[in-house]
């Protein structure tokens, strides 16, 4: 890799990136992207951007024929094997060197350390399965724990053998339950930001745990969609300690024409507004099935962040708080749990 680019101030700590999906997929986060229209997302691009922290997936997809893919919620061992396939390409990132697992808040704060100093080092990303029908049974989730993950949705938006998602609907099976309870005693993270409205509802109720909503914007701000928080969630969210995470899809900021930084900027002002801007962050799922054009205008690869800061600045954001936007607020939850 070519040596670090300095890092810009404030540094970023982005809560969804979907990495291993990614270089599986193909050009390899490893090296140069070929087609920046395509494709915004590199460790060299990250680094580029500021981006020194992030929440990093294991996600898998109900009925693609790829390496990230499984049949269908009975395919079990297809589901275990598309996830193992993900963890496993972080820790062989981790071995060459150019990445490094967050397994503990003290690895987290270190990685946080060394970003303030501007000491050059690999991108440090905490694991955050997207989906939980990796974890073959409430009894294996300790088993990835071990490994390293420390955030989980139990669904994708298809829903899993866990729980309802925002295009199916359905609320936290019995066996999500249990799951639930498994998570909680290992004190992984919950991630709202696919649930269905019933297995938000139904999260609350069974665990008193730190939600996130990752990647997920303001419903409020577009056609009434279960994909995206309502304001009675983002309460709740604060309640607990949690965070709201700025997805930059354009669809996901506007509806019916393009979005724009404004757009975005609304998004963000809109949740501060319930939880508060010590809440709010970015998770920006930069890659994950749009590119950067579907991005608002000069925010749609890690390069173009400061943007968002710029924006939030000329809105009246003081420093303190836009520190908090770029990284301070995740960092704050990541190493606290609230």
């Amino acid at each position: 890799m070519p040596s670090p680019a300095p890092v810009p101030d404030p540094w970023w700590l982005d809560a969804h990136l979907d990495l291993a999906y990614l270089d599986l997929q193909g050009p390899s986060i490893t090296g140069e992207l070929p087609d920046a229209a395509a494709r915004g997302v590199s460790l060299a691009a990250l680094a580029r951007g500021g981006v020194r922290l992030a929440c990093a997936t294991i996600f898998t997809e109900l009925g693609a024929d790829a390496p990230w893919g499984y049949r269908d919620h009975d395919d079990v061992e297809g589901a275990f094997r598309a996830g193992v396939a993900q963890l496993e390409r972080y820790d062989a990132m981790e071995r060459a060197g150019i990445l490094r697992i967050a397994r503990s808040a003290a690895d987290v704060a270190a990685a946080a350390d060394a970003a303030e100093d501007r000491r050059s080092a690999p991108l440090t990303v905490v694991l955050l399965m997207e989906c939980a029908d990796p974890i073959r049974s409430p009894d294996e989730a300790a088993w990835w724990h071990a490994r390293g993950v420390r955030m989980v949705g139990l669904s994708w938006g298809a829903g899993s053998r866990y729980s309802g998602g925002n295009v199916r609907d359905g609320g936290i099976t019995p066996t999500g339950r249990d799951l639930v309870q498994a998570l909680d005693a290992l004190g992984m993270i919950h991630d709202a930001s696919h649930l269905s409205d019933r297995s938000f509802d139904d999260l609350c109720t069974l665990s008193d745990r730190v939600i996130v909503a990752t990647h997920s914007n303001a419903r409020a701000r577009l056609a009434p969609s279960p994909r995206h928080l309502a304001d009675a969630q983002m309460h709740e969210i604060a309640r607990r300690g949690g965070m709201v995470g700025l997805n930059l899809y354009g669809r996901f900021l506007a509806s019916g024409r393009p979005a724009t930084l404004e757009d975005a900027l609304d998004h963000v002002e809109h949740a501060a507004s319930i939880v508060g801007r010590e809440r709010t962050g970015l998770g920006s799922d930069f890659d994950g099935g749009f590119t950067p054009m579907d991005c608002p205008a000069g925010c749609g690869r890690p390069e173009e962040l400061g943007a968002l800061l710029a924006g939030l600045e000329a809105r009246g954001w003081s420093e303190r708080e836009r520190t908090g936007f770029a990284h301070a607020n995740w960092l704050r939850v990541l190493t606290s749990g609230g």
